[in-house]
């Protein structure tokens, strides 16, 4: 039995990328709340009706573009914690550099507070990012880097709880210093 055919024309790639793109500059310089759909669509050089077609609301969307935006960290094992932790916060120090896509999480979390299918979705995206440094305290925990019983979650807040406390609070340097201080602070008795 053959499928039938889809009505309309296929969704573009191209036609989804400058939608991403746009609402992540558009969202970064106004917020979210502040996001005109118009404004948008001049941008992405598209029809309102092809974004509504598309994304439900404007944080869906925005959460979308985030996530083609930013990948997750690559996997990193060195075979030694510091050696893991240096390199994967180089990858974060990287991102701060060169991403003004920063200046959308804010506005991201902000939208969160107030919609539980928001929060949810951005819960998701926090997790899958949370994985490659998971993987580096589980080998250290297996390797005898650290305790075998240490707790994970909270070695995970206190090595990305900082850059994100200084990305939306006091606006100090993310930089490689900052990232070799960090290390040095979480891993402190870790074999180089």
């Amino acid at each position: 039995m053959t499928e039938p055919a889809k009505r309309g024309r296929p969704r573009s790639e191209q036609v989804g990328g400058a939608v991403l793109t746009a609402a992540l500059e558009l969202a970064g310089e106004v917020g979210i709340a502040k996001m005109s759909m118009d404004e948008l669509a001049r941008r992405a050089d598209v029809s309102k009706a092809t974004i509504y077609r598309r994304w439900s609301s404007k944080e869906e969307l925005v959460l979308d573009a985030l996530r083609s935006a930013i990948s997750p960290i690559d996997d990193v094992d060195t075979g030694s914690l510091r050696g893991d932790l240096d390199r994967f916060l180089e990858q974060i120090v990287a991102r701060f550099e060169q991403s003004s896509m920063n200046d959308v999480l804010p506005h991201l979390i902000e939208a969160a507070c107030h919609d539980r299918s928001i929060q949810a979705s951005l819960d998701d995206w926090v997790r899958v990012r949370r994985l490659p440094l998971r993987g580096i305290y589980e080998r250290a925990a297996q390797r005898g880097d650290i305790d075998a019983d240490a707790d994970i979650e909270v070695l995970i807040d206190a090595t990305i709880g900082p850059f994100v406390y200084r990305r939306l609070l006091t606006r100090q340097p993310i930089d490689a210093g900052f990232a070799s201080r960090l290390v040095a602070l979480v891993a402190p008795a870790a074999p180089s």
